[in-house]
């Protein structure tokens, strides 16, 4: 028998189900793609958060969460950088099939915006408690209440947390 090693960052389907919770959860304005991308790549790997700039109030936030520093945890982590281009054609395709699936509204996403359409809430609905898997409603709504602040405007993002990929 073979066995596969599984990531989930590098996994189709589990990217679709956590862009569904993101959106499912999101507060405000919807995302614009870099947000969203960089929102899941934390959501995927929260032990990085500890690798970016935050503000004092949304650090001491998020210090409360108790998320174990990269080095303290199981996994051996590549640079951010690096993961985070890695997941980018992955991350690509899941958002792809969202819109092409009419999970995501069309009209916002012409302007950079993502929210789920009226299908994307019935779905989400449905998935119920299943869409947030145990032990990450914490960091979830961390990513969508507290972490929404952190660099907004253009290229303020990129340069909080260093993760970029050209093209985007």
């Amino acid at each position: 028998m073979t066995y596969r090693l599984w990531y989930a960052q590098l996994d189709l389907f589990d990217t679709a189900r956590r862009y569904l919770a993101l959106l499912s959860h999101w507060k405000g304005e919807p995302p614009n793609r870099d947000r969203l991308f960089v929102s899941d790549f934390y959501f995927v790997n929260p032990s990085l958060l500890h690798l970016t700039h935050m503000s004092a109030d949304v650090r001491r936030t998020f210090t409360a969460l108790r998320i174990p520093k990269p080095d303290e945890t199981f996994i051996q982590y590549p640079s951010p950088p690096i993961l985070y281009t890695k997941m980018g054609g992955i991350q690509t395709l899941a958002l792809h099939n969202l819109v092409g699936k009419g999970l995501v509204e069309l009209e916002p996403v012409n302007r950079d915006r993502y929210g789920l359409s009226e299908h994307g809430r019935d779905l989400v609905s449905q998935l119920g408690y299943q869409l947030v898997l145990p032990g990450e409603e914490e960091i979830l709504n961390f990513l969508v209440t507290d972490y929404v602040a952190i660099g907004q405007g253009k290229g303020g993002l990129r340069s909080m947390t260093g993760l970029r990929r050209i093209g985007t």
